[in-house]
Parts: C-alpha cells; structure tokens; sequence
C-alpha cells in the first residue's frame, strides 16, 4: 500500500505583513483625520471667529482698501460649511468716528478715483503683517456713509460689521467718517464658519471608524500570520 503524505501547510509572512503596515497606515490617516476634526471644531466650532487680534493700522490718505479678491462657489460651500462671514473691527484713534465698509469692487474705484489711498498687497493674520502700496490722488471723496454702495457697512468711534460671504469681487475700505486724510485705528479682522460643528464633529466620527477598520484589518492580518505559521 503507497501511503500519501499530504504537504505541510505553506504560510504567507510577507503577505500577513503587507496586510498588518496597510492596517496601520489606515489607522494613522483615521488619526490624522480625527485630530484634524477636533483641531477645525476647537478654531470654527460653537461660531467662533478665527481672528487677527487687534493691531494698529494707520494709512495718511483718505482710505485704507483691501481686495478681497473674486469669490466664487460660495453657495455650495455653504451647504457643506455653514456661511462664513467676514468680521472686521475698527476703533478710531483720532477724533471723531470711523467708517469700514464692504462694497463691489468696480464701484468703490469709482467712488475713490483721483483720491490718495493706501492699497493692500499683502496681509498676514498670524503673525500679524499688513502690506500696501500707494497711490497718490488729490480729490475728496464724499462722506462714505453716504454712498450707496455699501453691502455692509459701520460707522463708530468703535466701528464693528460682520457679513456674510458672496460670490463676486468686493472690497473692504477703512476711512475717517467724513472722508478726510489720516486715518489711525485699532482693528481686528476675523473669519467664523456658522453652524459648522456639526460638520467638524462628523470629521471626528469619520476618523475613529477609519481608526477601527484599520484596526480590523491589523488583528485579521495578525491571525492569519499565526495560522500560516
């Protein structure tokens, strides 16, 4: 009689240990993605405005104008994120109020045109840095307040607006409230997301359950190794 021996059971180490650093690398990016969530809930979450804490801003012209650049998609990224709004501040320190408004690109140039101003290039929140560049001009403006062309304006001894953030190219201006040279004022410039907690709060769920599939994959690959072996 021919007695058959059956072949010892073939193991796949390399295989099992593919398994186990894809498991880890799978929990490392739930961790990530979870310490990220938390990070985002803790700056955004509850409406809390991420600002630039209050600086000094002067400029001896008639305005101070940043561009906010041209925004878009803004509606669909509300439905994700909440609104963000744009927060500014300014109280004066001169006499007399301050004005800060927010208006349409094209129509605050033509209400500044031929006036000095101080023009942004560049703005940093932490650590606080702000740019500008010159241009010279010799006209007055009108009183800012009086201008209709506004999307959000303040005008304050302790000027204060927020607003809500909206598709299309929009400037931010900081004037004396009758429009005349030099202005000075302590502001303070900030961003909250509305009603994104929620949103945050997910990101921390969608990083732990990735923690635990990643897990999963670690102990499975880990038996497999041990009944191979």
């Amino acid at each position: 009689m021919t007695t058959t021996i059956a072949p010892p059971p073939v193991s796949h180490p390399k295989r099992s240990t593919g398994w186990i650093i894809v498991g880890a690398l799978i929990i490392v990016s739930g961790f990530l993605t979870a310490i990220s969530g938390g990070a985002l809930l803790a700056l955004f979450g509850s409406d809390r405005v991420l600002n630039s804490g209050e600086h000094h801003v002067s400029t001896p012209t008639t305005a101070l104008v940043a561009d906010l650049g041209r925004i878009t998609d803004v509606d669909g990224f509300q439905y994700v994120m909440g609104s963000p709004t744009l927060h500014v501040t300014a109280e004066n320190n001169a006499e007399g109020p301050i004005f800060i408004g927010i208006g349409r690109a094209d129509e605050v140039d033509r209400y500044l045109a031929g006036t000095s101003t101080d023009r942004v290039t560049d703005l940093e929140l932490s650590p606080f840095e702000l740019n500008s560049v010159r241009h010279d001009g010799t006209g007055t403006p009108g009183a800012p307040a009086e201008q209709n062309i506004w999307v959000a304006s303040s005008t304050s001894n302790d000027a204060e607006l927020s607003w809500e953030i909206r598709d299309g190219h929009y400037e931010v201006v900081m004037m004396n409230a009758d429009g005349s040279l030099n202005v000075q004022a302590q502001t303070r410039i900030g961003v909250s997301l509305q009603d994104s907690t929620a949103l945050w709060s997910l990101v921390i769920g969608a990083g732990a359950v990735i923690m635990v599939i990643g897990g999963i994959v670690v102990i499975a690959a880990s038996r497999r190794g041990s009944n191979g072996s």
